[in-house]
């Protein structure tokens, strides 16, 4: 039984080795992949107005950039509040599922043009007004949606950044006053 104990002895410095060689690699690479920000998740609040309607929400994004010309893609889900004056002057609140995409530059200094829609419209568009009356609408209902481009600074994980929307919001029966809305977000990487 002399060999039991090498054997025992070899295996565990052996699994020590391996152990610090996963260690080292995996370091390597999570340190790879945040200093070349190849792919990342953040969270993030946001607030934007007009006048006295507001929009505001929290949210999870997924970016994809390429680690030389830091120019890259980043989808977006969010959940919001919204309060917005209808044409008809009502104050009108909602809740609302938000999607979107930006495409530009991201680096220390951000900036991007931005496309989204409400998701919960675009996929239940047709369940939501299932007691349709035959009536002649005002409104035709589209699917919420906006354009926008913006601005960031990031400082380690943490960005904040400006942004400018030009918004689709309307009910069957209401359109919003505003279209125009520009606000602020706060996020930290993952």
């Amino acid at each position: 039984m002399p060999h039991t104990p090498i054997k025992n002895s070899s295996l565990s410095v052996l699994s020590l080795l391996g152990f610090c060689l996963l260690s080292l690699i995996s370091s390597a690479h999570a340190d790879h992949a945040y200093k070349n920000e190849e792919a990342s998740m953040r969270l993030f609040t946001t607030y934007e107005a007009n006048g006295d309607d507001y929009i505001q929400g929290i949210g999870i994004g997924f970016a994809h950039i390429d680690p030389e010309t830091k120019l890259g893609f980043e989808f977006s889900t969010s959940f919001n509040n919204a309060e917005v004056r209808a044409t008809d002057g009502y104050i009108e609140d909602y809740f609302a599922w938000q999607g979107a995409a930006r495409f530009g530059l991201f680096s220390n200094l951000s900036l991007y043009a931005e496309i989204g829609v409400d998701l919960t419209e675009f996929l239940f568009h047709d369940l939501r007004y299932d007691n349709y009356d035959g009536s002649f609408d005002e409104f035709h209902d589209d699917i919420d949606a906006f354009v926008g481009v913006g601005a960031g600074l990031k400082a380690g994980p943490l960005k904040i950044e400006a942004f400018s929307r030009l918004r689709e919001i309307d009910s069957r029966y209401w359109e919003a006053e505003s279209e125009v809305f520009t606000g602020v977000q706060a996020s930290i990487s993952m």
